[in-house]
């Protein structure tokens, strides 16, 4: 991972291109399809396990093998886009996730773990490089564009997790028909971003220093593994916990939905008001503080439930688009920001890979869910200690 070095000139100048909103466009599409494929696989598991007998080690397998993809590949990420140019290894990235979809619908199990182990793969390296090429493209407002694309990439999630199972209900369709339909979009993501390879970003030689010296880098990743860890542990989990607290399988999944559907408002809003202020650090604490509320709430007053999905809704969507602009405030340069994108995610993704599996075995090994709550609390404790670091000045040097 890299920096650039003191005293060389550099050529990432912000641009300001006749179709920059067509790269725009481009950038939200893109972001809709980075959850999308993921998200619609966790309503049709049921369907799935049905009809090819899956175990349910099996089953963990295919809803966490995306995510060590995002952990284990961020550095390769990285270096591909150095290699061929951010914009060109997004284009790839869409096609791997639609080819992906593809092998997902073949009839074995062998090609259903495969195609989605190909589109952690190609989403891994969007998670890298769609801050680089944020920052390459939209200067001083990339902190309001992440918040757009932060957005959308929450909607797509949302909408994808919601429609999955009516589209596998429609005849004809079943869970394999709404596994390729949720993976249709990236095709036409990269028909719109295909035009964007005329201006691609080839990065300058240059002299190296590594990112993973600097405490910013580190801050950053523990921050984004931790507000990771709190998202997919409450994805997992906050349906069950609600179950076992009295509420109806239709009320939980509103809540769910709800805790979906909110990081919408959270992604839009944090970004704008991050970036008017020298110090990001009134704004971490006060996404910690919404986190520690909510998850207080669902301890020990679990009947007012719908307004702690809420607000960990808000929380959640304030949090990952919060850590995605301070990997660009924190960069001084779009090489930069390449290089801390993929060791921030790299480090971050294998953290929260153990948020749902730790709660799993703490609800399992304990008579309720306090203790697991209180494990969510101490994620939140260390995410607001890292703030200092990540949200304070400092840039990566």
């Amino acid at each position: 991972m890299s920096a650039v070095a003191r005293g060389v000139p550099s050529t990432d100048r912000p641009e300001y291109p006749t179709h920059r909103w067509a790269t725009l466009l481009g950038i939200v599409l893109i972001a809709v399809n980075m959850r999308a494929a993921i998200a619609a696989t966790g309503p049709l598991v049921p369907d799935i396990r049905a009809d090819l007998g899956l175990s349910r080690a099996a089953v963990s397998l295919l809803t966490t093998l995306p995510l060590l993809c995002f952990g284990l590949l961020a550095t390769g990420a990285a270096a591909l886009g150095r290699r061929i140019g951010s914009e060109r290894a997004l284009l790839l990235a869409m096609l791997g996730v639609a080819a992906g979809s593809l092998l997902r619908v073949t009839p074995a199990t062998a090609w259903l773990l495969l195609g989605t182990a190909l589109i952690g793969a190609a989403v891994a390296v969007v998670n890298v490089l769609l801050p680089t090429v944020v920052k390459q493209h939209f200067g001083r407002r990339a902190s309001a564009v992440t918040g757009v694309y932060t957005a959308a990439l929450i909607a797509g999630a949302a909408t994808a997790s919601g429609l999955s199972a009516p589209l596998a209900r429609l005849d004809g369709l079943g869970w394999r028909g709404a596994l390729l339909v949720a993976g249709a979009p990236a095709l036409v993501a990269a028909v719109v971003w295909l035009p964007r390879l005329r201006g691609t970003h080839l990065p300058p030689k240059r002299v190296r220093i590594s990112v993973l010296r600097s405490r910013v880098t580190w801050a950053l990743a523990v921050f984004m593994g931790m507000q990771s860890l709190l998202f997919f542990a409450m994805t997992a989990w906050l349906p069950s916990l609600l179950r076992d607290a009295g509420v109806s399988a239709y009320r939980a999944g509103v809540a769910l939905a709800l805790f979906n559907l909110l990081g919408v408002v959270g992604s839009l809003v944090v970004p704008a008001v991050a970036a008017r202020r020298a110090s990001q650090l009134p704004v971490a604490f006060a996404v910690c503080l919404a986190w520690a509320v909510a998850l207080a709430g669902l301890n020990f007053a679990p009947g007012y439930y719908l307004v702690w999905s809420v607000l960990s809704g808000l929380a959640q969507g304030a949090a990952l688009s919060l850590t995605l602009t301070l990997i660009v405030l924190r960069a001084p340069d779009a090489d930069t920001a390449r290089g801390l994108s993929g060791t921030v995610q790299g480090i971050g993704y294998l953290l929260a890979a153990t948020g749902p599996l730790a709660m799993g075995t703490l609800r399992d090994a304990t008579p309720g869910w306090g203790v697991p709550l209180l494990a969510l609390g101490l994620a939140t404790a260390v995410m607001a200690a890292s703030s200092p670091w990540s949200a304070g000045r400092g840039q990566v040097r």
